[in-house]
């Protein structure tokens, strides 16, 4: 039986074979002769038009989620449909036939074989999140960003435009505090504009996302100027003689340097700060002290401070064996005189930090507590933040340095119910 089987399938193996080929190719004529109809499925991206009418009412849309497709179904010949591709089709929203502020029908018309295929009639819509459009303006602040070259210094950073026109959502908009543009100064030694993309920062100095913002300009120009440096001491000078018993010990400075900037021309000229002698007349002196000065009328011409707030800088004059060293002043410890009749005066702060100086021992062993000081109120008016002197008793060993305190001064409530009267 079983060789019957074998003999029967080997026989004419050749006629076989070619029954096979003749009838797989007598299929593919049918096949390509029927040419019969399918059906797919095809994405295409929605373009939004007539979006301008929004813009009439104050209000601006944002595709909601992000998605911004449709998907639909086509159906045709097999040999047209195996040619077509998503850019065959247009999905047009048109935002005329906005409905209910939240969805747009979506039209889907063929580009090519439009009379040979048929579209889904199934209605698509693009969905959107309607805003209320905001437009605000915000000066520009310019800065630089790296590490700076040595031996130069940041003269000028400028910017332009300096003022930036901001249209977007209100939401975002309202959140935007300040508009930075920010020039890249690392490995640079001269003089440059570049163009740089703002940024916008909330209050708390988050960055916000801009990407739905509409600006007067995409970039800004911003330039930076340098300028030469060089460290100088400060040097004070002094005036008189010391009162016979006093002798001195150091004068210095904080900061002891300052570091300007100029051309190379006008600081070749320059080897110091001068704190000139009028400043500091030791005649006058009665002990230690410390003072505050602004140098920056002392500059020469052509110069000016890298960083305009070292211009403060303070002396500190010690006698010979004292230190110095700074203790606080609670207010109890702070006697208010001679106030005037009707007037009340409080301070301003409740702890005052003054100035003291003697040796190291004497120091170390001076409590607060037994500093006392007072204010003389006899020259004052009604008025708030008044700046008034206090001055201090004698401890032993210990100099106490005047300081100037605020006071408040108002009509005491007697007074006030006696001028309604």
């Amino acid at each position: 039986m079983k060789q019957n089987i074998i003999k029967a399938l080997t026989k004419d193996v050749g006629l076989k074979i070619l029954a096979f080929i003749f009838a797989f190719l007598l299929w593919l004529v049918v096949v390509n002769i029927d040419d019969p109809t399918q059906t797919r499925t095809f994405t295409s991206v929605v373009t939004v038009t007539n979006a301008d009418v929004l813009k009439s009412s104050g209000k601006l849309y944002e595709i909601k989620d992000g998605i911004n497709t449709v998907s639909f179904r086509v159906t045709a010949k097999r040999s047209i449909i195996e040619k077509l591709s998503p850019s065959d089709f247009s999905a047009v929203a048109d935002m005329n036939n906005l409905e209910n502020e939240e969805r747009i029908p979506v039209t889907i018309a063929a580009k090519s074989y439009a009379n040979y295929i048929t579209i889904s009639s199934k209605q698509n819509y693009l969905y959107v999140v309607l805003e209320d459009e905001k437009t605000e303006r915000f000066v520009i602040s310019a800065q630089t960003t790296g590490k700076i070259e040595e031996g130069l210094a940041v003269d000028s950073v400028t910017c332009s435009p300096t003022v930036l026109t901001v249209t977007g959502p209100e939401a975002v908009v309202s959140t935007i505090n300040s508009v930075v543009a920010t020039a890249n100064i690392s490995g640079v030694s001269t003089n440059f504009t570049e163009s740089v993309i703002p940024k916008f920062y909330t209050e708390r100095g988050d960055e916000v996302d801009a990407r739905e913002l509409s600006l007067s300009v995409s970039t800004v120009s911003v330039s930076v100027v340098f300028s030469n440096t060089k460290a100088v001491d400060v040097v004070v000078k002094t005036s008189g003689t010391l009162p016979e018993g006093l002798s001195l010990d150091s004068i210095k400075t904080d900061p002891s340097s300052v570091m300007i900037i100029g051309e190379a021309s006008a600081l070749n000229d320059v080897t110091s700060i001068t704190i000139p002698e009028s400043v500091i007349n030791l005649s006058d002196l009665t002990g230690s002290f410390i003072t505050t000065v602004d140098i920056s009328s002392y500059l020469p011409a052509g110069v000016t401070l890298a960083d305009s707030s070292s211009s403060k800088v303070t002396i500190t004059v010690l006698m010979a064996g004292e230190t110095s060293s700074t203790v606080n002043v609670i207010s109890d410890n702070i006697e208010l005189r001679n106030i005037p009749d009707g007037l009340s005066v409080k301070l301003n702060s409740n702890d005052i930090k003054v100035n003291v100086f003697g040796t190291e021992s004497v120091l170390s062993d001076l409590n607060a507590k037994n500093v006392k000081g007072y204010v003389d109120c006899s020259g004052l008016t009604v008025g708030e933040s008044q700046n008034a002197v206090l001055q201090f008793e004698n401890i032993e060993g210990v100099t106490i340095q005047n300081t100037s305190v605020t006071v408040n001064v108002a009509e005491n409530d007697s007074s006030a119910e006696d001028t309604k009267e």
